[in-house]
Formats: C-alpha cells, structure tokens, sequence
C-alpha cells in the first residue's frame, strides 16, 4: 500500500482500489463452505475490505473478511499471525481469534469476479464500540491500561516485517505534504505547520526511538467495551493497520481521538498514566510525543479529506473520524511542544 501515488486518482492501492461487492448469500457459502460455519451475513463499514458479520445458531457469531484486492497476501498473513501470537501469549488480551479454514489454512484464496481475493475468519467480541458510549476518566484508564498491555503481548513479536509503505503509517506523514492542496483552505497553514514541524522531528530525534511492531490504529470505532460495563474493554478489533514503528506512535494514534473531547486534555493525561504504570516511557519518548500527536491529528484531517473528494458515496464514513481529529489540532493551537511536555511529565509523575 503505497503512500506515494499521485493523490488525485483512485491508483491501485487498497486506500483507492475499487472493490466489487460480494452478496451476502456468497458470504455465507463462503463460511458454511470454507470455514464450515453455517449463519446469516450482515455487513458491516469497513474503510478497505469488505466486512461482515455471520450470526449463527450458537453462541459464537464470526466476522468474515474478504480483502480488498490490492491487498498483499504477505501483509494479511502478517496481521493474522500477530493474532495467533497475542492468543497463545495471553488469554486475557480482547483481540479476536484467528479461526482456521476446514482444511487448516488461516488465509483462504477465492474466485470472485475477475479477481482472486482472500478471505479469513475471526471471533466475533460482542458489546459496543467505544465511539458508542458516553465517555469517563474511568474509561481512560482502562483504555491506557489496555494498549499497554496489547503493546506488551507484541513486544517479542518479531516475524518478517512486509516492505510497505502504509499511508496511516506516522513514520510517513511527509508523504502527504502534496495532499494538503485537499484539505479546506482555512486549515491548510495549520496542518501545512504541522507536516514541517513532523519532518524535523523525522531528521533528528526519531531513529532513537525504540521500535517494536504496534497495533496503529487504537481509535474508539476499533475498541469495544461491555454492553454491562462501558469501563471495561472487552474487544480490540481491526489490526489491518499494524506496522513495525517507534512504540510511542501507538500512544500517539490513542491520544489523538480523545484530546478533542471535552475534557479532551484531562483524558489523555488519565491514558497516559495508566500506560505508564504499565509500560514506562523513556525521556525521548515523552520529548518526541507532543509532536507525533499533532502529526496523527493532521493525518486525520488530511487523508480523509482526500479521500472524500475521491469516495464521495462514501464520505460520511471516511470522515468519521476527522470533527474529533480537527477539534483537537484546534485544542493544541495555544499549546507549545514543550508546555505539552511539561504537562505530560507531570501527569505521568515520579512512578519509579
């Protein structure tokens, strides 16, 4: 998935591919056929792959995924093998199952239109996303907690690393400077700033940044929480964004859709404690992270405008997520990097 594609057409990366939609009722031989799970197909929004979920007659429903495709099996198998690594880790951790095919294989290649794509099978975890519920300090803490731990089960996952270039990916935000022309013109200065203030950043301090592979995407349509319980994180779904980066990113793409909430400030420095007492930030980290916020701020703004522009059909889901990315940049407007650093310091505090 290449981030240098000229950003005004739909190339052949899996952002901008065009993607035929399957009927449900091929869905479901798809389940009965392949996987042996006999049960009803329901779509689901998806931002690259087609979705869906295969409510059965037990009591395990299954999510079924066909991939866009320009997806590179390389890359799927990559994402399905850290799910089987975080399952035989720990069985605590809320990540879905990787379920094999009736012939053993995780990653299933099939026939459909002109193309073959590949399908897999996951455990369905039930209760609500996160972007569903009403927020609290409480919920912070557990959101801190449990990247923590999910970075924790990833630390000695070390398989061969595809060769991509993700375009959600921090480490290439410098890619997007020829995007910012899509971005509406009263806040092009302010993420032009911030892409410039990234790439010095990207020239000095982050080759020392300790690096491990990482989820990416920790973003409240991703993290499920029981239907009884809105503080307790139940599920952490969709890892087709994970990447070999500096660990700090993944706190960065987890802070940045909380700081623009109300409270936004406050919240980020409840999760960031808590990831804290769980897995130490070193100094540097703590240096670099104001700027990596800002960058997956910007990046919210940027991508998805672009793709609006691309996907008009299609655009109230592609900017989901952008209101809370841009209430943020605009919260951070007064804030300098060092008075975050400070203020991070001081919400992490002497923990030694």
């Amino acid at each position: 998935m290449s981030s240098t594609a000229e950003p005004n057409q739909r190339s052949q990366d899996a952002l901008s591919a065009e993607v035929i939609k399957t009927p449900p009722e091929v869905v479901e031989a798809i389940a009965g056929d392949q996987f042996g799970i006999k049960g009803k197909a329901v779509t689901l929004s998806s931002e690259r792959d087609e979705t869906f979920l295969i409510r059965t007659d037990t009591a395990n429903d299954y999510i079924l995924k066909i991939a866009n495709p320009a997806e590179r099996l390389d890359v799927l198998a990559f994402q399905t093998q850290a799910l089987v690594h975080l399952a035989a880790g720990s069985e605590d951790l809320p990540v879905p199952r990787a379920v094999p095919s009736t012939s053993g294989e995780m990653l299933v290649a099939l026939p459909l239109g002109d193309t073959r794509r590949i399908a897999r099978l996951l455990t369905f975890l039930p209760g609500r996303q996160l972007y569903r519920v009403p927020r609290s300090l409480g919920q912070m803490n557990a959101l801190g907690e449990a990247l923590a731990y999910l970075g924790a089960g990833l630390a000695d996952f070390r398989p061969p690393i595809p060769r991509q270039e993700l375009l959600w990916d921090i480490c290439n935000a410098g890619a997007l400077s020829s995007f910012v022309t899509y971005v509406e013109a009263s806040r092009q200065n302010m993420v032009g700033r911030v892409l410039e203030n990234f790439d010095l950043l990207a020239n000095k301090q982050m080759a020392d940044l300790r690096r491990q592979v990482i989820h990416n995407d920790f973003n409240p349509h991703n993290i499920v929480v029981s239907d009884d319980d809105p503080e307790r994180i139940s599920g952490i779904i969709d890892f087709g964004d994970m990447v070999e980066a500096p660990l700090v990113n993944d706190l960065a793409v987890a802070l940045s859709y909380q700081i623009g909430a109300e409270n936004g400030l406050e919240a980020i420095g409840t999760m960031l404690r808590a990831y804290h007492r769980i897995r130490p930030l070193d100094a540097l980290e703590i240096a670099c992270l104001p700027t990596l916020l800002r960058t997956r701020l910007a990046m919210t703004v940027i991508i998805p405008e672009w793709r609006a522009t691309l996907y008009p059909e299609n655009r109230h889901y592609i900017l989901r997520n952008h209101p809370i990315a841009l209430a943020g940049l605009n919260r951070l407007v007064d804030h300098s990097d060092a008075a975050l650093g400070t203020f991070f310091r001081q919400k992490i505090g002497d923990l030694s």
